[in-house]
């Protein structure tokens, strides 16, 4: 290995895995349970990015106003405890890698780099989506969003990878799909890849600023 970059970062949903079929499933299978609407695949692509609360909580402003009605404290507990239910069992019905993410990981490990995922997603169904896909050993270390006090946009996470690899974030790649990516990169100071395919509000990635713009997770292998 050689070149700039040590350790590449990842992101979850919307960058490896096309999780939203699962997600919205889930989403969904929560709000019918308070007789509540339910919402389309695609806003609930505009609802992920966050972490599952933040998801939980837009569905729900949304679900309320489009029915008029108002749940109590202890239903919205409740309700968010059913969609971790929900999601624990349905992880990866229906979900899927994206295009050659598993062989481009293959061979960026093959080529020597350290691999690390850094997602919002909740810790608790951070691995079980890697092994399901056969891609946990890969990763030299996987933060999902319990795992440190800070989630992205903050840039925590990535710190903290410089941290326990002794490396300066120059030579930190990080990629991903939204924003927050985009952000945590930046305050990090480290270089990032926007991929144009995943969930990022319906906004062009190319608006945050990425380092580079690609279309297809191969592409990574350019830059080494």
């Amino acid at each position: 290995m050689t070149g700039q970059f040590k350790l590449i970062g990842f992101d979850l949903d919307g960058t490896l895995v096309d999780s939203l079929p699962d997600l919205a499933l889930s989403v969904n299978s929560a709000l019918a349970e308070f007789d509540l609407p339910q919402a389309p695949e695609a806003l609930v692509l505009t609802w992920i990015g966050n972490g599952a609360q933040i998801l939980i909580a837009r569905a729900l402003e949304w679900a309320t106003a489009q029915s008029g009605k108002t749940l109590r404290e202890a239903q919205i507990a409740t309700l968010k405890e059913r969609f971790n239910v929900f999601y624990g069992e349905n992880i990866c019905n229906r979900s899927r890698l994206f295009p050659h993410v598993k062989d481009t990981l293959q061979k960026l490990k093959a080529k020597g780099y350290r691999l690390a995922v850094v997602t919002n997603k909740p810790t608790q169904h951070t691995r079980p989506v890697l092994k399901a896909f056969g891609i946990e050993e890969l990763f030299d270390e996987v933060l999902g969003g319990q795992s440190l006090p800070a989630i992205k946009p903050h840039p925590g996470p990535l710190f903290y990878l410089c941290g326990k690899f002794g490396l300066y974030p120059k030579q930190v790649l990080f990629v991903g799909d939204s924003r927050n990516d985009i952000i945590a990169a930046h305050n990090a100071g480290c270089p990032v890849v926007g991929l144009i395919y995943g969930y990022n509000y319906n906004i062009p990635i190319s608006e945050s600023h990425p380092d580079w713009v690609f279309e297809d997770f191969a592409d990574l292998l350019t830059l080494v």
